[in-house]
């Protein structure tokens, strides 16, 4: 065992010696054979694949496919060993390099997964695909300037790629360029109507903006795509923040109808009916945020102060105290325990 965590960590270490080189032959006929066979691992895919790599030790395709079988199961440590050999055999894959920046990103090692998208590009300096996907790491960054040199020699390839404009309005919109921000954004929509994030972060922007445009922006959005729960959130988060009250819960209840488990659909949900004064249907929203995402802090508090209005003060001092076990710095939450603390000591 320790032999192979050896293995995997200079593997980990010395990808990028690897790939930096020209395709060539492995220098042996076959993958190492801890390479081939790590053991049953109990997930049917991964087995199989290893079973097949018996038979077919120096296939890079496999290796990349179980690398991927790997990676969806959050293996990551043996994703990136069998990314390793795949691209040993096949260094100028840009599939290759695509999955293997995405295993690091998931890996939060973002920094390699820029690092392998650089030379992707170096390899591939027209590829439309790894020159966006470059743009989407730098961004992730914060290499706003980057983000944007990658983007333009995507245009200078495709002058009207909506993707391309919609890269620069959301760089634009993270520099706090506004302005340049929509005018690249609904060039996107001019060129693609349906493209849904464009009209979200429009929506966003004139929202911020505090204009009425923002409205008719959300629902554009909500129409490219009706059944997707994000964008509908977006659209009754807009709504709800307007006042908008039913409007908000009727989008919160199509969401819930399409996603069962959609924490934050509830969560808005319980502070609408806590608004218009209904606090039963309001504790039963939030009571049912914190049952499908255990982790949702805020929801916890929610529920604690419901309880806490309605006069159930024992209920509401568990919940403030159970988010500053986990979260000691909650202010809300220690105003709130020191409410209740002081309402129990008066009774």
């Amino acid at each position: 065992m320790k032999k192979q965590t050896l293995i995997l960590n200079f593997l980990a270490i010395i990808i990028f010696s690897f790939v930096a080189c020209k395709t060539e032959k492995p220098s042996s006929s076959t993958a190492p054979e801890e390479e081939q066979t790590m053991g049953l691992t109990g997930i049917a895919t991964i087995d199989n694949l290893t079973q097949r790599l018996v038979d077919n030790p120096n296939d890079p395709k496999l290796f990349a496919t179980r690398a991927k079988a790997f990676y969806e199961n959050e293996n990551y440590d043996h994703a990136i060993q069998d990314m390793a050999y795949a691209m040993k055999v096949d260094s100028n894959n840009a599939e290759y390099h695509h999955l293997l920046s995405d295993i690091y990103l998931d890996y939060y090692k973002s920094r390699l997964a820029l690092k392998t998208m650089k030379r992707c590009v170096s390899i591939h300096p027209k590829s439309i695909p790894s020159l966006l996907k470059l743009a989407d790491i730098q961004q992730l960054l914060k290499q706003y300037d980057a983000s944007m040199a990658s983007v333009a020699r995507v245009m200078k390839i495709e002058p009207n790629n909506p993707h391309g404009f919609f890269k620069i309005g959301l760089n634009h919109s993270l520099k706090g360029n506004k302005q340049m921000a929509i005018k690249s954004l609904q060039q996107c929509v001019d060129l693609e109507p349906d493209y849904t994030d464009a009209w979200v972060l429009l929506g966003q922007i004139f929202e911020d903006d505090k204009s009425k445009l923002a409205a008719q922006y959300f629902e554009n959005a909500t129409q490219t795509a009706p059944d997707n729960p994000d964008i509908l959130y977006n659209q009754a988060s807009y709504l709800h923040n307007q006042n908008q009250l039913d409007e908000s819960a009727t989008l919160l209840r199509k969401i819930i109808s399409i996603d069962k488990r959609y924490a934050n659909a509830f969560h808005r949900l319980g502070i609408i009916y806590i608004e218009k004064d209904s606090l039963d249907k309001a504790y039963e929203n939030f009571n049912i945020a914190v049952s499908v995402k255990p982790e949702f802090g805020i929801a916890y508090y929610y529920r604690g102060y419901t309880s806490e209005l309605q006069g159930k003060l024992e209920s509401a001092k568990v919940d403030y105290q159970n988010i500053l076990n986990f979260e000691p710095d909650y202010q809300k939450a220690k105003e709130g325990l020191a409410r209740v603390n002081q309402a129990l000591k008066i009774k």
